[in-house]
């Protein structure tokens, strides 16, 4: 399937702080199209691990590789992308040495010497490919004040490394959970330098947070996704909930924000359910009403054009009582300058897509097998 459409030129830049939208205008000289395919990936006598949808998954740099980890059983499986089939296994040690047990784990990260990251809520253990411990960073070890010096913050679930694996990035926490952190840090992790970034993006974002608390029993909290990404010696920060993005230099210590004006999607989100419920059927309810509404995936650079891409997910209409949902992809240049957006269609983005030799993979389940939908965008100047 080939959809076709003239792009929009917009510009978005915004240097620092400001808050200033993006004005579209009509480009009739680069035009979008694509393709759509659906690949199967072979797992010979194997069968992947598929029921958290490769949330524990990542492709190696240069995209030849993808690591799923069975959170289980601790097994590795990693796959040729190149040729489509299960490669081999590693069994990772729970204890021991090269142990890596830890009760949960919320993403990993292949760096670009082939280690593994495996993120948890207090330490980030870092194995070779072989299961071999590396280094453990003990992430509660770290200790950040703010510039003011009053309040204390500690790192957050939200971390990434960049792609050498010197620098450590992170959101942060209030050690009370209470008030929303101020910003993000960036650790170099061989000299300990810290740089404190303020950043108002949390305190925004404190306000879709949804506190779910019966009796005594303890509180379930849940909010919107912050993104963040190395992209050379630039870190991206986004969020599920706002149009705009955050690109901080480490190089010359600079962070810039670009806001952006859709027209297939709303802005952001608005606040239409309450912050605090006390049953299961007001937090049905209330994450009901929160998910109904846009929501922005992470941004994607696409090396081949030298662009970056970015899937939203808005209300379309309703049949019924079941809401059918659209997805919007919008194309940025090198510069944050928005290109185009258009509705996609015959296509579902997964949670965590990504791109290989200029083509979009996105995973999907066949009869709990790996198989990836690939969307090959066409740009033409």
């Amino acid at each position: 399937m080939t959809k076709y459409v003239y792009l929009l030129l917009a510009i978005a830049f915004i240097s620092c702080s400001s808050e200033k939208k993006s004005e579209a205008e009509n480009n009739d000289d680069f035009k979008f199209s694509y393709a759509v395919d659906t690949v199967m990936v072979d797992a010979g006598e194997h069968f992947f691990f598929l029921n958290e949808d490769l949330e524990l998954a990542d492709v190696s740099p240069d995209r030849k590789l993808l690591y799923n980890l069975n959170p289980k059983t601790f097994l590795l499986e990693i796959v040729d992308l190149d040729n489509l089939k299960l490669e081999k296994t590693v069994q990772l040690e729970k204890e021991g040495p090269d142990g890596i047990g830890l009760p949960y784990y919320g993403k990993i990260q292949v760096l670009e010497n082939g280690n593994i990251c495996l993120f948890g809520q207090f330490k980030i253990h870092i194995v070779t490919e072989q299961g071999k411990l590396v280094k453990t960073i003990e992430l509660d070890q770290i200790k950040i004040k703010n510039n003011d010096q009053k309040e204390e913050e500690k790192i957050g679930w939200n971390s990434v490394l960049s792609d050498d694996g010197k620098l450590l990035a992170s959101t942060l926490v209030n050690f009370d959970y209470k008030t929303p952190a101020k910003g993000i840090v960036v650790i170099e992790l061989e000299t300990d330098s810290i740089k404190y970034i303020p950043m108002n993006l949390f305190q925004e974002l404190k306000q879709f947070e949804i506190i779910h608390q019966e009796g005594n029993a303890p509180g379930i909290i849940s909010g919107e996704s912050t993104y963040l990404s190395f992209i050379g010696d630039k870190l991206i920060v986004s969020s599920s909930a706002y149009n705009d993005v955050y690109r901080y230099n480490t190089s010359s210590d600079s962070l810039s924000h670009y806001s952006f004006k859709a027209s297939l999607t709303d802005n952001e989100k608005i606040r239409n359910f309450p912050n605090e419920v006390h049953s299961s059927k007001e937090w049905t309810d209330a994450e009901k009403a929160k998910n109904e509404q846009v929501s922005f995936q992470e941004f994607l650079k696409l090396p081949e054009q030298n662009i970056f891409w970015r899937v939203s997910t808005d209300k379309d209409r309703m049949i019924a009582d079941s809401v059918v949902f659209k997805q919007v992809a919008t194309f940025f240049d090198a510069d944050f300058k928005m290109l185009n957006e258009q509705e996609l269609e015959n296509f579902h983005s997964s949670r965590k897509p990504f791109f290989k030799d200029g083509m979009l993979y996105s995973f999907i389940n066949i009869e709990d097998e790996m198989a990836f939908i690939r969307l090959k965008p066409i740009l033409e100047e």
